[in-house]
């Protein structure tokens, strides 16, 4: 058999070819929930999550409404009859002593083929309905219970260490042992699980002897049970995870993620997780990462296309400094940067900036700082080329970054660039050159510190070229403009 470790890491690229080329086809994802929307249940008022991608994962702090969102989703079909479960909305929201659930209204985008659905369960008083007229399809939901170990659940402990106590394992074929392999990096030999009193129990092998979940780690528990859970799941099955880190190190969150990006495009599985890792987001393509954010008074907003590095700032808990300025990505925050530093030094003690995402993305956060449903002071800075926005301001020129930038320096100028990187002025203008025949702008720092050569990072390239086009290139009255409206904001 070939070594299960041996086999290189799928990649987001085909599956995100397929998705763009076949999505809404009979080879495609025919069965996908679009959406869900939730109204009167758990501070949510009318919000609807979509999901944009095959493989989508939300973030939030604790209490934004994460685990809500999924097991709204797992309530949106009836299971198919060979494979799933039929979730209720009583099995997730019961009435409790402490509360009573009514007034509540769940609404469901579901696309079967080039058909879009819409379908809703109502509980205005005691009882749900609508669920009879729920469409049908595998449905799994992988809850966070499965990362405590088994030998903490009560009865369980005891029962495994009964003289008389047996139970047959059910062997992972060749393939789920690889995929186990791979995710964790482990040459298991052998592995499978076992039931008792409806628990799973994974029994696993690395050629020193076998060992159950009563010994294995949490991550390693809750993987064996995900990939069995794959085992049984057909094709276009819909699967829930939440909290999908699970105790899980970065490196095999990564492989994990690549192992179900691969398992999305070759089943046409979709997969909706939660998470608190950067790790995971920054594995996701940008419309299928999903930030939850709750404001002050109450309410909660909901982002797409934020990067891992806003989601993770926003649930840290760290002293925040007197002003975030949102961009778009690290060219921006770079040339911001050095604006500040040329016309006030001293605004970089006081100022985080924060790449985010998209131009819609920071032009929502731009909005939502201006009306204070944020947690502190706040300002959008969007690209030049975009248009004005409440709560954001425009950084200087009218061109993206790139072209604003390699328009605007000279040849004294590229030359002062030069200085700052160490090469030869006449070698970095031939680069120049080179990178501006490719069509994609946002390519050229990058084929300029190719044709420099290995020792010339991209991002050193972009900061010498920033610092220059700051002092020298820029039109002086517009870079004090900028810089005076970071001002005022502090100011405010």
């Amino acid at each position: 058999m070939q070594n299960s470790l041996s086999r290189p890491l799928p990649t987001l690229g085909s599956l995100t070819h397929e998705w763009n080329t076949a999505r809404n086809t009979s080879k495609g994802w025919p069965l996908f929930l679009e959406s869900v929307q939730i109204d009167g249940l758990r501070g949510w008022s009318g919000e609807s999550v979509e999901f944009r991608f095959p493989v989508v994962a939300i973030a939030g702090e604790n209490g934004a409404g994460k685990s809500t969102v999924l097991k709204v989703a797992a309530a949106a079909y009836t299971a198919e009859q060979v494979s799933g479960h039929t979730f209720y909305p009583d099995d997730f929201f019961p009435n409790t002593p402490w509360e009573t659930v009514e007034g509540v209204t769940l609404t469901y985008l579901i696309r079967r083929g080039n058909k879009i659905d819409t379908q809703t369960l109502r509980k205005l008083t005691s009882r749900w309905r609508g669920m009879p007229n729920r469409f049908a399809r595998a449905l799994h939901f992988l809850e966070i219970s499965r990362t405590q170990p088994v030998n903490t659940q009560i009865g369980y402990g005891k029962a495994a260490t009964q003289a008389n106590f047996t139970a047959a394992v059910t062997p992972f074929n060749d393939a789920d042992r690889a995929l186990l392999s791979r995710i964790m990096n482990k040459p298991y030999t052998s592995s499978g699980m076992a039931t008792y009193q409806n628990k799973q129990v994974g029994v696993l092998n690395v050629g020193a002897g076998e060992y159950s979940n009563f010994h294995q780690g949490a991550g390693e528990d809750a993987t064996a049970d995900l990939v069995d859970l794959l085992r049984t799941a057909p094709d276009r099955s819909l699967i829930i995870i939440d909290e999908v880190e699970a105790s899980l190190h970065p490196r095999a969150q990564r492989r994990l993620m690549a192992e179900l990006f691969d398992i999305a495009e070759k089943r046409k599985m979709q997969f909706i997780l939660s998470t608190h890792s950067a790790t995971i987001m920054e594995q996701l393509p940008t419309e299928a990462r999903v930030y939850i954010q709750t404001h002050r008074g109450g309410g909660r907003d909901v982002l797409y296309g934020v990067t891992a590095k806003f989601a993770m700032s926003l649930m840290d808990d760290v002293e925040h400094p007197e002003l975030v300025l949102f961009c778009e990505d690290e060219y921006a925050a770079i040339l911001i940067d050095a604006l500040m530093n040329h016309e006030d030094p001293d605004l970089s003690r006081r100022i985080e900036i924060l790449p985010a995402g998209a131009a819609s993305t920071v032009t929502t956060l731009g909005a939502l700082a201006a009306a204070g449903r944020l947690p502190g002071a706040s300002l959008g800075v969007l690209d030049a080329d975009q248009r004005d926005q409440v709560g954001c301001v425009r950084l200087p020129g009218s061109q993206a970054p790139e072209k604003e930038v390699f328009d605007a320096l000279d040849d004294p100028a590229w030359e002062k660039v030069a200085q700052r990187l160490d090469v030869r002025a006449g070698e970095l203008l031939q680069a120049v050159d080179d990178a501006r025949q490719i069509d994609n702008h946002h390519a050229w720092t990058r084929r300029v510190a190719e044709h420099l050569g290995p020792r010339v990072r991209t991002d050193r390239v972009w900061e010498a070229i920033a610092a220059v086009w700051a002092k020298d290139s820029v039109n002086p009255e517009e870079r004090a403009t900028f810089v005076n409206a970071l001002q005022r904001q502090l100011a405010s």
